[in-house]
Order: structure tokens, then sequence, then C-alpha cells
């Protein structure tokens, strides 16, 4: 296993030569913006070849997948080492630096450059070159390239806020952050102009798919790429709710009521997998049974536990240090030794294996979604109860274990205490302020807000093991309840109750763009660390 801040990529045979030229360095803006042609016609003019060749190496990177079964290290600091476990999903046993890490809020700059390079070095500059080359001439690729472009990169500015963006590739040495108002407000243009141009190519030309080759999500399927903006746009909607309310419902109630709608059944779930020649390792898989650097979270441990879910042993598998039992690692504690490390390494693991495809969205988490904004009084096609409970079944149905009939009636249940066996320091006890009490059950008289937790518990239940997510979600909405660290060594600037609120933005960007960077931080609503709020972060 290797942490490092070189970034490594694996790319497709087809596209490994002529994307080489592109992913040098941080950022590469000198080149992208001054060099539109490093990559010559015939290259590209080989029966869509050379254009294809970027779609993959762009999907690949919209949540970075494993190189091989050996090296996750891209998605490790990228993703891993931040929002797996700030969401609550994850906990490390390894004790990085000590235990002075990213786990205990003393982040570590070199992995927190990571989601920064994967969005520059990789995402932006074959959506580039793509636009060079297909945006007159193929306006399908284009759309495509658009939609793939916002689901990469609505990740990172959720990780660090503003976002050098919208003067991408427009000519110049230096570009400036936008803010992430901005930056929304074009993501619903991109997505919007990429439904209307698809729209029309389905019309034109209906069970056409010419992108079949090179497309590892849909296939080339692009009225399900439609669907996938759709929805895409439903959740950039609700992300801003408590920031822009208006334009919320306004983009969300067209997200659903557009003539191809959103997704709605499992069969429409944005992943990517192996195909057309290409195998997908899973990153997570490689982390946690490759590495051993992490394991099943005690608070996902918890609330599957405590509601007594079938999906349990569908996401953990159980202990093998104590076995029968699913107990998960808690974040934001002492983890010192090698001997911390060995005396946890028996515990939950996530059930994946190696070729696991990666999850982008389901159609569970757009009911949760239209349950949210019914909740709202919003026009979603349904009752917030019927999107609920719908939600809840997909994700059953999604992981073959039946009918969820029984677990929606269920009105006691809550989240389990959580005792570890190696410190009980770490414990969570029955009557914990920490520990949630929503219950399963859909009720119509209960208050908007208790009413707003069990949707989002339950969609962060379903959402696993999208970390990124999980996390925006727990910090737009503030559920569920996700336990603060236990040990703090931010030195002030994060609060252990708030909890971490983004990523400071890379030091290599302070070195290699400072005024673009230092007039990015005026975007902030505070100073540029962990413990700042994002623009959408209002509630």
């Amino acid at each position: 296993m290797s942490l490092t801040r070189n970034i490594k990529y694996s790319l497709p045979v087809a596209a490994a030569f002529y994307l080489s030229v592109l992913t040098g360095c941080t950022k590469n803006f000198a080149s992208m913006n001054t060099n539109p042609n490093g990559l010559t016609d015939s290259m590209l003019q080989l029966d869509h070849a050379g254009l294809g060749a970027f779609f993959p190496v762009i999907e690949k990177n919209v949540i970075p997948v494993a190189a091989n079964t050996g090296d996750g290290s891209v998605y490790q600091v990228a993703v891993n080492l931040n929002a797996d476990l700030f969401s609550g999903y994850m906990g490390t046993p390894t004790a990085f630096g000590g235990g002075q890490n990213n786990s205990t809020y003393a982040l570590n700059s070199g992995w927190d450059n990571a989601p920064f390079n994967v969005g520059y070095n990789t995402v932006m500059p074959n959506w580039y070159q793509i636009r060079l080359r297909a945006a007159a001439s193929n306006p399908d690729f284009y759309a495509v390239a658009n939609i793939l472009k916002v689901a990469a990169m609505h990740r990172i500015t959720d990780v660090y806020g503003p976002l050098p963006y919208t003067g991408y590739g427009g000519g110049g040495y230096s570009v400036p952050y936008n803010g992430q108002d901005v930056i929304y407000n074009a993501f619903f243009s991109e997505l919007d102009s990429a439904i209307t141009t698809l729209s029309a190519y389905v019309a034109a030309n209906p069970g056409a798919t010419p992108l079949a080759n090179y497309d590892l999500v849909f296939g080339g399927k692009y009225v399900e790429w439609i669907k996938f903006a759709n929805s895409l746009k439903l959740r950039l909607a609700m992300r801003i709710v408590y920031a822009n309310p208006t334009l919320a419902q306004q983009e969300a109630e067209a997200a659903v009521n557009n003539t191809y709608g959103v997704m709605t059944a499992n069969t429409d779930n944005a992943f990517v997998g192996s195909a057309n020649g290409i195998t997908i390792y899973n990153p997570v898989w490689v982390i946690d049974y490759n590495y051993g650097d992490i394991r099943a979270g005690a608070v996902l441990g918890s609330f599957l536990n405590g509601y007594g879910d079938p999906r349990l042993p569908a996401i953990m598998t159980a202990s093998t240090t104590y076995p029968g039992q699913y107990i998960g690692i808690r974040s934001g504690i002492s983890i010192l030794t090698s001997a911390d490390r060995t005396a946890r390494e028996g515990f939950s693991s996530m059930n994946l294996n190696q070729n696991s495809p990666i999850q982008w969205m389901t159609a569970a988490e757009v009911d949760f979604l239209r349950a949210e904004g019914a909740l709202r009084g919003w026009n979603m096609g349904g009752t917030a109860q019927s999107f609920y409970e719908g939600g809840i079944q997909l994700s059953f149905s999604y992981y073959g274990v039946g009918s969820a009939a029984s677990y929606i009636t269920n009105t006691t249940s809550t989240a389990a205490p959580y005792t570890d066996p190696v410190d009980a320091t770490n414990n969570e006890a029955a009557g914990s302020p920490d520990l949630s009490t929503i219950t399963i059950a859909w009720n119509s008289g209960d208050t908007f807000e208790h009413n707003l937790e069990r949707i989002i518990t339950q969609k962060w239940l379903a959402v696993f093991p999208n970390g990124e997510e999980a996390w925006a979600e727990f910090r737009r909405t503030g559920y569920p309840k996700v336990w603060p660290v236990l040990i703090n060594y931010s030195q002030g600037t994060i609060s252990t109750q708030i909890q971490i609120r983004r990523l400071p933005f890379p030091q290599v960007e302070y070195q290699n763009d400072n005024a673009a960077v230092t007039a990015a931080v005026s975007l902030l609503s505070g100073p540029d660390n962990g413990g700042t709020k994002l623009w959408w972060d209002k509630k």
C-alpha cells in the first residue's frame, strides 16, 4: 500500500497514448488553456475510437476506481480518508501519522490535495478534449461528457467549495475560482443543455447507441443518460434547498416532470462496472481486504443492528474476532500503534468483492429525494410517505433481501448502543444524546424535522457506500446522527459537535496559482480550514 501525492491512473489501452499528454500535473491550466491542439485530428478521427476513448477515463474517475487489486491509492486519499470516515460509513484501524490524521481532524495536506487532483488531472482535461472535438460534430457525445463533468465535479466542489470552473479552457495561465452559487447555476445549465440535446437525438435516432463501445455506465443508452441527468439535477436541487429554496424547487420539479423523468427502478441505477474489455476493480475492497486500512463504521452498524435491518449481512460481514456479531470501528478514536490495528482487524468488513461495481446513484436515492421534496410541498408526483416507503423497498430489492412490508411498519426500533470490545472509552451508551432515536415507520402526524430525519437516515443507508454523498447530506441536513470524534487535533479550527464541513484548498494551489486561490478564500464564509461551511450549508 502506498499513499502518494503523485497519483497514477490506469487508462484503457486505446486511450493510454492519446491521454498521456493530458494527465501530467495538477490543474494543467497552461496547456489546457493555451494549447488546445495537443491531440491531432488524425488521432481522433478513427471511427470515434479516439474520441470515445476519453469517456471511460472520465467514468473511471467520477469516483476513482482501483488501478488493480493491489492499488486503490487514488480512491484512498481522494475519498476514503475523508468522506468515507466523515460520513460515519467507515472507520480506520490504522495509526496513520501516529493517530494524528483526518479521522482525528489533524488534516493531512497531502491527502487533502487528492480530490482536486482527480478533478483537474483527469476529469476536466478529458472533458475539454471532448468539447474541442465533439461540441459541433458530435453534440450527443458532448452532452454525455457534460453530464459526466457535473457528476464528477459536484463531488469536488462539495469537498472544497469554490473551484476554477466556468473559465476552464478559456485561455490564460490562471483561471479564477467561482463561488459555489455560480458553479451550481452552471451545473443546472449544463444538465439542461445535455438533456435537450440527448432528447432530440433520441427522437431523431430511436434505439441508436453510438457510444456503446466506450460507455461503462449505461452501454450508450441515451434514455438512461437522460434519466440520470434529471436525477442528478434533482440531487443538486435538494443540495441547495437551504441556500436558494426557490431555485431548488424549480429545478427539482423540472427534473421530475421532464418527458423522460428520473430513475425509478433498479434497472436505471448508475454504476461503473467492467465492460468493453475494461475490468473495474472496487477500491473499497482493495483498501479493506488487501490493505486492511478500513472497516465498516460503528455508526453504520448501530443503525443496521438497532433496526434489525435485513440488509445488515449484505452490507457488512460478521466479525471474525467476535463471531456472529457485526461490529464497526468508530472514527476519531485513539489508534496509535500497530497493536491497536491488530486488535481491530477482525471487526466487520464491507461485504464487497474485488469487481463489485462502483455506485454513483440509485433509484432508491431518487425516491428519497422525491420524498423530501413532497415533504416540502413540492410537486414530486406522489406523497412523501409513498416515496419514502418506495425508496426502502427499492433498496431492499437491490440487496435481494425481499419485501420491506414489515420493516416499514416498525414503530419502535431505533439505533443500537455501541460497545467497543477493545476500548470502552469509545462506547455510545443507551440514552446518549449522540445516539439517534428516530424510528422507521412513517408518521404523518410527526414534525417536519422528525420525518426529514427518517428520510435522510434511510437514504443514508441506501446510498452506502457513496461516502461523499452521505457526508454532503449530513452537512446539509444534520442527519443521520453521526457521532462526533472523541479526539480532535484541529487546534480549534473544527468544532467537535458541528463536525468537519470541508477540506482546505490544496497547498499546491497556493504554490502554483496563489492569486487565484487567495481570491477564492474571500468566496468562503470563513477561513480556509475544515470548520468553514460551504455556500449551501445554511441550516
